[in-house]
């Protein structure tokens, strides 16, 4: 199997179109085409069926910390939900953000030109879980304004947020009420956004601080200086008994003003870069944000339902087309990868033994001594999962 350390597990190429490409493929016949279509129906049909009950449990247990519920949220079931919600999740490929990730992202700007200070300590619970990868490109000012240069910036493909805020009691203890967000903080918040970029996670959250760049205080502090030793040279002699330089009074306030009116520019400019940023958080939320609370556990499931499928068709499909190629895991592995990357142009870390797994669930999978795998045929495949799907209720039997 290739290194790919680093690299995400999703697949990020909807089910629709892996389906077209892959039935597509060149080599399949239109028997080979016909049953793979009939396959992934049966493949849908079955996951879909898992997600839906997934999707309902999570959503039974959460409904008592929804803050969208109109009555106080009852946490004492906050630890079963996270442990299903994390199971979810690693199901459908997501990972979660690490320490180091979070404080490249509190160090360094991307697209925002400003810094925040997240205020972490005010959360009970705080989760953040990323799905893929994706770069877009964004126009940014340079050398004091004068030129603009387009970059490049990483960002990932989506976002899941989950925090719950401390009781109103420690906001009191800690004297800072200012920052209570009152009946907004009831419940475990879940927020879903896409292309977050990397370096401005810290734009997502809601109790920020901006805080003055090097460069917006070097803009306030260089006048302030430069007034200092004017006036030092001016009337620091004066100090020691010395004579101060011949200058009218006139000049001096005319200086002194000049002085004082560049300090106002300059706090007053970045007023207005901390004003453009809180304008284009609003407006990024709004069209990055995807789903909050309730709304965020259909998308995650159809999310993980969607690459379920994608990794077990794509598994069964390369073994049943290119069976002559007689795959063990390793060279499977770096077939679909090579494949996903030549067809959608984006890197991937299949998870080959995942989606083996899947296979193996239905027994449509076949492991001889030696390593080498196979797959039953497509008429044996559907009588398999068809017969599964005939037996998912038995009330009546």
């Amino acid at each position: 199997m290739a290194d790919l350390e680093g690299v995400p597990y999703y697949i990020p190429v909807s089910r629709a179109r892996v389906k077209e490409a892959l039935f597509s493929k060149e080599g399949m016949t239109d028997t080979q085409k016909k049953g793979l279509e009939r396959v992934s129906e049966m493949m849908e049909a079955i996951w879909h069926h898992d997600a839906h009950s997934v999707q309902e449990r999570l959503k039974g247990i959460y409904e008592h910390m929804d803050p969208d519920m109109h009555e106080p949220p009852d946490f004492s079931t906050v630890g079963d939900f996270l442990k299903s919600l994390d199971e979810v999740l690693i199901d459908g490929n997501w990972e979660a953000v690490t320490d180091q990730e979070m404080q490249d992202a509190l160090d360094g700007e991307d697209v925002f030109p400003i810094s925040l200070n997240v205020r972490f300590d005010e959360f009970k619970e705080m989760h953040l879980y990323k799905l893929g990868e994706n770069q877009f490109t964004d126009v940014r000012k340079s050398w004091l304004g004068l030129k603009k240069e387009t970059i490049h910036v990483n960002a990932y493909d989506r976002i899941l947020q989950v925090i719950q805020y401390k009781d109103k009691d420690w906001f009191q203890s800690q004297k800072r009420m200012k920052h209570y967000p009152g009946e907004y903080a009831d419940g475990l918040h879940l927020h879903l956004f896409k292309t977050v970029p990397k370096l401005d996670l810290e734009t997502i959250f809601p109790n920020t601080t901006p805080n003055m760049r090097l460069i917006d205080k070097v803009k306030v502090a260089v006048p302030l200086v430069g007034g200092i030793v004017t006036l030092a040279a001016k009337f620091g002699p004066l100090l020691f008994g010395h004579k101060a330089a011949d200058t009218s009074a006139a000049f001096i306030a005319g200086a002194l003003a000049a002085f004082a009116t560049y300090m106002v520019k300059a706090y007053l400019s970045y007023r207005k870069t901390k004003d453009k940023y809180l304008t284009k958080v609003s407006q990024d939320l709004y069209f990055k944000g995807q789903a909050n609370n309730s709304a965020v556990l259909n998308l995650i499931t159809d999310i993980g339902e969607e690459q379920e499928v994608k990794e077990a068709l794509l598994a069964y499909s390369f073994l049943l087309v290119e069976a002559d190629k007689k795959y063990d895991m390793s060279a499977l592995d770096d077939r679909i990868e090579e494949w996903i990357s030549d067809t959608f142009d984006v890197t991937v870390d299949f998870e080959v033994d995942d989606a083996l797994d899947k296979l193996e669930r239905f027994n449509l999978l076949k492991k001889d001594d030696a390593g080498l795998l196979s797959v039953v045929p497509v008429e044996e495949a559907l009588e398999i999962m068809d017969d599964y799907w005939d037996n998912i209720y038995t009330y009546a039997n």
